[in-house]
């Protein structure tokens, strides 16, 4: 039994919530789809009790390297690249870091061969190329999505669609471009090589730390769950996805250390018990697979953490193919809190107003 809940948007932002209650034994894997259909990852938080050594966690590599550099994006769709990168068991991910979404052209690779032009008026008029009018921002005709699907058959030299794309690249949009980028391997996660001159490779940033006696909320509760559901079940989901967001963000108000609420209003959600904890924080560029592989390892280790996945601000897409801007914050981003005594995991999607997901 799962359940998928939308909570209401928030009133001054418009962030959109969605909470799914699934067990884990589910043949749907509801809690392993939301990590495996979020394919630009920059940074992810396990919240692990202090029993757990994050170092020995590490020690296995669950993240590996990813590369940054200048392409073109005729390199793109070189016909080696494409069979060695694209038609190959590994998925490639890559995003442009130099212009922002809203406000520049930006290319993407989704892990799964759709290299995604997201261009501005000037720059889609310009290319010759056949796209869909972008969601965001709201002025149509503003913005146009074009995608090409570089696992196509068409999408060879001498083909009428390899030649128009490859004319627009040559000819129009043929500056070079920053890329961050890796190739993993598609099951596991684990990195894979790139042999392209001029790429950089980088492994991710990790940090550890420990909280001692934080007070950690009570969650049996959000396990009884319905189409419409309580005022009260609502507040109690809206505190837990509050309460992982202090953590990894290492608030110094998840302790009974009775601050004056005229300066924090915050305070743990009752019912709640103390304990110690483990964070354990990796930055880069972070496959998904990898992040599924590293949950089910945790999960398998019979004690209840937490996970909190933080997507690129200016991705074109959140989840799956659904269209992602930035506005005030480009917010798309998932947490979980896994109950393995229940054997259950409750899972928090979060993004914001100019986001197509629902």
């Amino acid at each position: 039994m799962s359940s998928h809940v939308p909570l209401p948007p928030d009133r001054h932002s418009k962030t959109k919530l969605f909470v799914t209650v699934s067990a884990l034994a589910s043949k749907k894997r509801e809690h392993l789809k939301c990590i495996e259909t979020h394919p630009f990852n920059y940074q992810c938080t396990a919240i692990l009790p202090s029993a757990h050594s994050a170092q020995q966690l590490l020690e296995s590599r669950p993240f590996g390297h990813y590369y940054t550099g200048t392409m073109t994006l005729s390199q793109l769709i070189d016909p080696q690249f494409i069979s060695r990168y694209i038609k190959s068991t590994g998925s490639l991910v890559a995003l442009s870091q130099s212009n922002a979404i809203d406000s520049g052209d930006l290319f993407a690779i989704d892990g799964h061969g759709r290299l995604i032009l997201s261009l501005g008026k000037d720059s889609y008029e310009s290319a010759g190329l056949v796209g869909q009018t972008a969601k965001f921002p709201l002025e149509r005709g503003v913005r146009h999505i074009v995608t090409v699907d570089l696992t196509l058959d068409s999408m060879a030299p001498g083909r009428k669609m390899y030649e128009r794309v490859k004319w627009s690249f040559d000819t129009v949009l043929n500056q070079p471009v920053e890329f961050q980028l890796g190739f993993f391997a598609a099951e596991t996660g684990q990195s894979l090589d790139i042999d392209l001159p001029g790429l950089t490779k980088h492994l991710p940033a990790v940090s550890i730390g420990e909280r001692a006696g934080i007070l950690v909320p009570e969650t049996s509760s959000l396990l009884e769950t319905s189409q419409k559901p309580s005022e009260d079940w609502v507040e109690g989901a809206q505190e837990l996805f509050e309460w992982i967001g202090q953590v990894a963000f290492e608030s110094e108000r998840l302790t009974d250390d009775r601050v004056d609420p005229f300066i924090n209003a915050y305070s743990v959600s009752q019912p709640c018990t103390k304990a110690d904890a483990s964070v354990l924080t990796v930055s880069g560029l972070l496959a998904p697979a990898a992040i599924a592989k590293f949950a089910q390892h945790l999960a398998d280790q019979a004690s209840d953490f937490f996970l909190c996945v933080w997507g690129h601000e200016d991705a074109p897409i959140s989840w799956n193919t659904s269209e992602h801007g930035y506005l005030v914050s480009g917010e798309n981003m998932f947490a979980q809190a896994y109950r393995l005594s229940d054997q259950h995991c409750i899972t928090f999607q979060a993004c914001g107003a100019w986001d197509s997901f629902s």
